[in-house]
């Protein structure tokens, strides 16, 4: 099969994971042939592929158009990394474009409004958040949609994966602090750190806050959260945090206040999340 890797706007932290794969990424392409790759191979345009593994958002013009080349070239199609899935960090402070407004010759391609999933502009095969994803998760995701079979589906919760528990109490000031110096086997949000494992697809193995370090939900809303309208990340975090702590719901929403737009930190432009009758984003 012809495959391609297409970079949009993007730290290039899901690339060099994908390289750290190593010895099975490189016996696996060698069955397949590079069609496109600035990272992998010296070819300038991009050619048909079978498969394309596409990292980043949508955030100018010129990503736009290879967006829709990609979209009429390729024909599976594999997201990889938030910003690809939900527009990630980018997305949290959307720009107007101001270049060349004094009239001088623009040199930069014109910007959008705000950074796009690239579900905005091509169907999409598979799906693999994460800031960034591991090794072994993009090497499962590229290797179930070359030999046709289908990949684990996290359905659970960073919570699910995490060694800590919940111990039941008050809790009367908040932080995000990463929780160093906690007891190693108690959970964070016990101790007041606004730890978003509860609302975060799993599959990361739990290894920030098995580590002492909050949950910064960078894989996303659970299938819990994007399930029915009844539930959002909003509403599902407060909930869960009434109840781990005993503090009443309305109460939790004032103690924690501007801390809750932390759970859109990879989310705010992803248009699914916005829809959601019970979301809170603030907008412009």
């Amino acid at each position: 099969m012809y495959i391609s890797t297409v970079d949009f706007c993007a730290c290039g932290g899901c690339l060099n994971s994908l390289l750290y794969i190593g010895e099975p990424l490189v016996s696996l392409l060698s069955e397949h042939t590079v069609s496109f790759s600035s990272l992998l191979a010296d070819r300038r345009n991009i050619s048909p592929s079978d498969v394309v593994l596409a990292t980043g958002g949508i955030r100018n013009m010129e990503e736009l158009d290879i967006a829709r080349e990609v979209s009429r070239t390729g024909r599976k199609v594999i997201a990889i990394g938030s910003c690809a899935v939900h527009g990630g960090i980018p997305g949290m402070a959307p720009l107007n474009d101001e270049m060349g407004t004094s009239g001088e010759e623009r040199e930069l391609p014109e910007l959008l409004d705000e950074v796009e999933p690239l579900d905005s502009s091509m169907d999409i095969t598979l799906y693999v958040p994460g800031c960034p994803p591991t090794p072994e998760v993009i090497f499962e995701a590229l290797k179930s949609v070359l030999e046709g079979y289908t990949p684990i589906h996290y359905d659970g919760t960073v919570c699910s994966d995490c060694i800590r528990r919940v111990e039941m109490k008050p809790v009367k000031a908040w932080s995000a602090h990463p929780g160093t110096g906690l007891p190693a086997g108690s959970c964070l949000l016990s101790h007041g750190r606004l730890c978003l494992g509860p609302i975060t697809r799993g599959g990361c193995r739990a290894v920030c806050p098995s580590m002492g370090s909050i949950c910064i939900g960078c894989r996303g809303p659970s299938d819990m959260v994007l399930s029915s309208q009844l539930h959002s990340m909003h509403s599902d975090m407060v909930k869960f945090v009434s109840l781990s702590t005993g503090i009443k719901k309305d109460r939790v929403e004032k103690l924690l206040g501007e801390m809750l737009e932390s759970v859109h930190l990879f989310t705010r432009c992803d248009p699914v999340i916005r829809s959601k009758a019970n979301e809170k984003i603030t907008t412009g």
